[in-house]
């Protein structure tokens, strides 16, 4: 259920980086994966994930791209994947889990995950899941102005090439949560 954009009021409502973020239930995963070809980086494909429910099981946004992508890599082993996700929350201990292994039994892909939000980092199973995940290779940060402006530009419909306006406190929780983040991952 992969959709190419993901709709402006949707984006700003669970992308917004609320320290307290109450009422998102909803993981949002908008991905690029790039493959190299000979000396250079060559786009391959990008879209929109969100939660599903698969035969009565929830998936997290996570778990719903590797099932995605879970045949391309074993398909081409000589050919490097760079998959860069942008998450409205980073993962939750069990989809860190499972993407920790993935990426464990996958030496030709790289992950860079910037994340809107930490999920609930103040507990240990979290932190934990975000340490594995980087010991795996994956290089986990927060999402800046930077990050936001690129989603909105590449993954955000109508925005009609109005530029993203940053919301109150955008600056500080990025500073906020980037320094929870490094805290973990220490």
């Amino acid at each position: 259920n992969q959709i190419r954009r993901i709709h402006r009021k949707t984006f700003l409502f669970h992308f917004r980086n609320l320290r307290w973020a109450l009422g998102r239930h909803n993981t949002f995963l908008c991905y690029q994966v790039d493959r190299e070809d000979r000396d250079s980086i060559v786009p391959f494909h990008m879209g929109v994930l969100k939660n599903q429910v698969l035969l009565e099981t929830r998936l997290h946004a996570e778990l719903c791209f590797l099932y995605w992508l879970h045949d391309y890599p074993m398909l081409f082993p000589s050919q490097h994947l760079h998959i860069t996700w942008y998450v409205s929350w980073s993962p939750c201990c069990d989809c860190a889990e499972q993407v920790a292994a993935f990426l464990a039994s996958h030496a030709n892909v790289s992950l860079t995950i910037y994340a809107a939000r930490l999920y609930y980092f103040w507990r240990t199973e979290h932190q934990e899941g975000l340490r594995k995940l980087q010991r795996e290779g994956a290089r986990v940060r927060v999402m800046s102005l930077a990050e936001f402006k690129h989603c909105w530009e590449n993954f955000v419909y109508p925005h009609d090439g109005r530029p993203l306006r940053p919301w109150k406190r955008l600056f500080n929780n990025c500073h906020f949560q980037a320094k929870k983040l490094q805290k973990i991952l220490q």
